[in-house]
């Protein structure tokens, strides 16, 4: 079966992230292939999704996450890419999943020049060895219970991304 442009690039996206919701995805393909005479509508994402399933069997559908095979969901991850579309306003220039803990995933933003970014997760025993000045770039902390721990205290470049009711977050900078 030959693939579609925009179905190539969802399995770029997987095999960067691993993992993913089928929203997060969509608004990947929709925001690289916005253009005014393509709209990349749910129900179009929904039927690429299932082209892909039913002709590559290294894609997995559980519900809304879509998955490769050696990769298993987890839900800090789903929320840094969450905190990843937000900043990007769903045009991350590149992401990728391929990072050491604490850090969650890395990508870079469109604009002048390049402007990298890590997501990294608090909730991990080891952060306070990980990425505290050695990190180039802005890193974004998450953690598991989505607010800042007390007295939490973050260097230059470094923000805390507090999980909102709706799922959005609001960025904090020291």
């Amino acid at each position: 079966m030959l693939l579609s442009v925009q179905q190539k690039y969802i399995l770029e996206a997987l095999r960067a992230l691993g993992c993913a919701r089928q929203r997060q995805l969509h608004v990947l393909v929709r925001e690289k292939f916005r253009r005014p005479d393509l709209e990349i509508s749910e129900a179009r994402m929904g039927t690429m999704l299932r082209q892909l399933r039913c002709s590559q069997e290294s894609i997995r559908m559980d519900g809304e996450l879509i998955r490769l095979p050696s990769a298993e969901p987890d839900p800090r991850r789903l929320e840094a890419i969450d905190v990843m579309l937000e900043l990007a306003e769903g045009k991350p220039q590149t992401f990728t999943a391929r990072c050491q803990m604490p850090e969650l995933l890395h990508f870079s933003l469109e604009g002048d020049k390049l402007r990298p970014f890590s997501v990294a997760t608090l909730s991990d025993p080891l952060h306070t060895n990980g990425l505290t000045g050695d990190c180039p770039g802005r890193v974004v902390w998450i953690s598991d219970s989505g607010s800042p721990p007390e007295g939490l205290a973050l260097p230059r470049k470094h923000f805390f991304a507090a999980r909102q009711p709706d799922g959005s977050h609001r960025f904090y900078g020291s």
